[in-house]
């Protein structure tokens, strides 16, 4: 049977209820839809080069029922070209929206691939943004990626592709008067940048109570990203860190706010830091590598700025391996009132850790003594291991309970029940089994693959027909032996809906009967994993 892509969908055309409108565009009719979604409706948008840009205003879904604009599932072949006119993606008074599979492509021209604009009055919440391939937005170092210069939060920025803008995330704006608040950024790749690959800014005292939605206590969660700055970095007055995270407001709605960076990977800077931060700031389970030295800058530098000085930091199981000759983990001019801890972190470089005042169970020791106590210390990314040789970076039991409030702090960047015995980023030792360090998205946890092998795409190895469908469809697939097998309905937010089967099955063709009676029209997913391997297939649920 031959496999159904997204493609197909742009000839089916319905008069779907009003509250669960699937709406197919293409490159030529799509701007006639962008005014009139409602929640719950999807608009999908064909593969082609789409040039008049992606302007959203006043759309606004619910938490049950989100508006979601998607590309095909065969990534990349949704793609939008930049105009010198406007940022490609624009996003005005928008709320509970989905953005994804599409690749937006700057062609060098000074504009933002996606931005919360800056206009008075503006905001935007519950924005969900995966799947974006975001290249050539490097005119300048002003040019962004991903920009949010209004009111925001709750956003979620998964599992998108970044390289060589002139800032990949810079989220809220620079005098720190409209703070990006309770964001997940997760399972990104950004790399090689002219400055930042990401920049959250500051919030200064008070503009927090300006926004019911912003006038809230909570946490930004940064996990499982990879940065790097490799190539491309500006220099002198100019050279910017990977990541820099600002302060909460000191006063007010936000003061106990938390960033929460864990199992992150930090590549590479030529001429800056790899982490600037200050915090509230809880920096556990990363792997930070840099081969070059930055004159005068410290591989993690948590420090003062724009008049806060750093807060409460949590910093424990992080493995850091740098030739940054200025230092290691560096802490400079705390806040004396508040608490700052560095546990069970293996650093290895001069000064690796400095001006803590509660340190507990760190492992340290030079550059060069990185290869007796780690699997494969090369600078060869390719072969590259850090987890631990036999018998290292082990002693006592580590107290955990300055630490267990958090959300992973009991887990290692494999994602992997962590052993207090250990230091530093890994539990184990001996042979790595988790994701390979690497320029690349990360494996989602729990499942074995990575990058653009488990994206979402119409997969030649699950066939499902009729499709569309309104009653039932029929699922076929192949295994090459007798597997584990989970196939599971989930909808357009990556939330399973259904487990359509579980178990181990033979060798051989399978053809399964799946019962759609019931599913509000829309388009859905059947992910089908085997074998830790996983694939994706569109399901169209049409009117009966």
């Amino acid at each position: 049977m031959k496999n159904i892509s997204l493609l197909l969908a742009t000839c089916i055309l319905t008069s779907l209820p009003l509250h669960a409108r699937l709406i197919t565009a293409t490159p030529g009719d799509y701007t006639d839809f962008l005014t009139t979604l409602v929640a719950g409706d999807t608009l999908s948008l064909a593969p082609g080069t789409y040039t008049r840009d992606l302007p959203l205003r006043d759309l606004s879904g619910t938490e049950t029922d989100p508006i979601v604009i998607m590309g095909s599932p065969v990534l990349y072949t949704t793609m939008f070209a930049a105009r010198s006119c406007c940022n490609t993606v624009s996003i005005t008074r928008c709320s509970y929206l989905v953005i994804k599979n599409l690749e937006l492509n700057g062609g060098g021209v000074f504009v933002d691939a996606v931005k919360g604009e800056g206009t008075a009055g503006n905001w935007a919440h519950h924005i969900t943004l995966e799947y974006l391939n975001i290249v050539g937005y490097d005119a300048d170092q002003q040019s962004v990626g991903i920009s949010t210069k209004c009111h925001a939060w709750n956003w979620a920025i998964r599992k998108n592709r970044i390289i060589g803008a002139g800032t990949g995330l810079y989220l809220g704006n620079s005098d720190g008067g409209r703070p990006f608040v309770n964001g997940l950024i997760e399972y990104n790749l950004v790399m090689n940048t002219i400055g930042y690959n990401m920049e959250i800014k500051h919030q200064l005292d008070g503009v927090r109570d300006e926004n019911a939605g912003t006038a809230v206590d909570g946490k930004t969660i940064i996990r499982h990203n990879v940065f790097c700055k490799e190539e491309n970095a500006s220099t002198g007055g100019n050279a910017r860190p990977n990541v820099l995270l600002g302060a909460f407001p000191s006063t007010g709605h936000g003061t106990n706010d938390v960033y929460e960076m864990y199992g992150n990977f930090f590549y590479q800077n030529p001429v800056e830091a790899l982490l600037q931060a200050t915090g509230n700031l809880a920096l556990y389970a990363n792997v930070f590598v840099n081969h070059f030295d930055p004159s005068g800058y410290r591989a993690v530098y948590i420090t003062a700025q724009n008049g806060f000085s750093p807060r409460n930091i949590w910093v424990f199981h992080n493995t850091v391996w740098t030739a940054n000759s200025s230092g290691g983990i560096r802490l400079y001019n705390p806040n004396g009132a508040f608490r700052q801890y560095c546990y069970a972190n293996a650093a290895f470089g001069l000064n690796p850790i400095s001006n803590f005042s509660d340190t507990l169970d760190n492992v340290s020791g030079s550059y060069a003594d990185a290869a007796q106590q780690l699997l494969t210390a090369s600078p060869d990314l390719g072969v590259l291991d850090l987890y631990p040789q036999v018998d290292r970076l082990m002693g006592d039991v580590t107290p955990d309970a300055l630490f267990a409030s958090f959300t992973d702090a009991r887990k290692d960047f494999n994602g992997a029940p962590y052993d207090w015995h250990y230091r530093g980023a890994y539990s184990g030792c001996c042979s790595n089994p988790g994701w390979k360090l690497r320029l690349d998205t990360m494996a989602l946890m729990g499942q074995g693959t990575s990058g653009v092998v488990e994206t979402l795409r119409a997969d030649p190895a699950l066939e499902v027909y009729p499709n569309p469908a309104n009653t039932f469809t029929t699922l076929r697939y192949t295994l090459p032996h007798a597997s584990v097998v989970v196939l599971a309905l989930v909808d357009v937010m990556g939330r399973r809906l259904r487990t359509v089967f579980g178990g181990v099955q033979s060798q051989g063709v399978h053809t399964l009967p799946f019962d759609i009676q019931g599913l509000r029209p829309g388009i859905y997913f059947l992910r089908l994993t085997v074998g830790g391997r996983t694939t994706t297939h569109p399901l169209f649920v049409i009117p009966s």
